[in-house]
């Protein structure tokens, strides 16, 4: 079983919806001192009255998911939404979050050669707003890999560390980088590392799919599909390998699992037993 101090950076992510499937995690999240992150998309209010009790002040290594859908970084050319999203902000700073994630973009913007710097600087410019919005706050943001490929965020953090962006770190989406990167787990792996080197922070989602689509898949559910297996993205790795790699290459980074409430639980025991496992088996191979 999981103790309250195995793998504490590892934890859950629900929404502001459902609170019979959210006070469950919730209250193992505090019990356990677990990682936890919350998603601000639905303002349920009973929902949100669960969370305004059970969050300020308790410790809970929090952080929060803006509402990307409309406030993401590519909507910040409108005053209204910025307005917006600043709430979001106070309202994560009263919980106890220590930074929260967004998206670039709401949907896949233009791979086309000649628009690139078109829209880096578009990007930079809005996040640009953002840094500051982050710096008055003291609330770090993390820019998630959403519908593109590494090599754009590759020059989006190049412009972030030129223009000094100093609020404004990184978070891995496991699943998204199977579907929308042509590029193999390793690469992304070097460019974290790359981002970690130069300073910033990283957090990782992780939750798996066929490939197909964003399916949020649990890694136990994965599992018994048979979708584990070594394949073009995690090679030379299967997905608990990889995930036993993220926690060695990466250990002071918090990981949450983006997978179905019902699952929640059952996924992260499974996760943690085999990353122990795997640790096991390669300290007796090196000794």
């Amino acid at each position: 079983m999981i103790t309250p101090t195995s793998y504490a950076n590892w934890g859950f992510k629900v929404f502001d919806r459902r609170r019979d499937e959210v006070e469950p995690l919730l209250a193992q999240a505090l019990d356990e001192g677990r990682a936890l992150e919350v998603g601000l998309y639905f303002h349920d209010p009973a929902t949100h009255d669960c969370l305004n009790s059970l969050l300020p002040d308790s410790g809970c290594l929090l952080n929060t998911h803006l509402d990307h859908r409309r406030l993401n970084v590519f909507a910040l050319d409108d005053s209204d939404l910025v307005a917006q999203l600043r709430r979001q902000i106070e309202n994560s700073l009263q919980w106890g979050a220590s930074y929260g994630i967004n998206h670039l973009s709401a949907f896949t913007l233009t791979s086309r050669a000649e628009f690139q710097p078109a829209l880096e600087q578009r990007l930079l410019e809005h996040l640009q707003i953002l840094n500051r919005l982050c710096r008055e706050y003291r609330f770090p943001i993390h820019i998630e890999n959403t519908y593109h490929d590494i090599d754009l965020y590759r020059r989006i953090f190049l412009s972030i560390d030129r223009q000094d962006l100093d609020h404004l770190h990184f978070c891995f989406d496991f699943g998204h980088a199977k579907v929308w990167s042509m590029r193999p787990l390793h690469a992304w792996f070097d460019f974290l590392a790359h981002l970690e080197g130069s300073g910033k922070r990283l957090h990782f989602h992780l939750h798996t799919n066929r490939g197909l689509s964003d399916e949020h898949l649990s890694f136990v559910e994965a599992e018994w599909m048979e979708l584990c297996d070594i394949d073009e993205y995690t090679a030379p790795w299967n997905s608990f390998e990889a995930l036993s790699i993220i926690e060695q290459r990466f250990p002071d980074a918090r990981k949450v699992m983006e997978v179905p409430p019902g699952e929640a639980r059952e996924n992260l025991q499974r996760v943690i037993e085999e990353i122990g496992h795997i640790g096991r088996r390669d300290r007796k191979k090196s000794a």
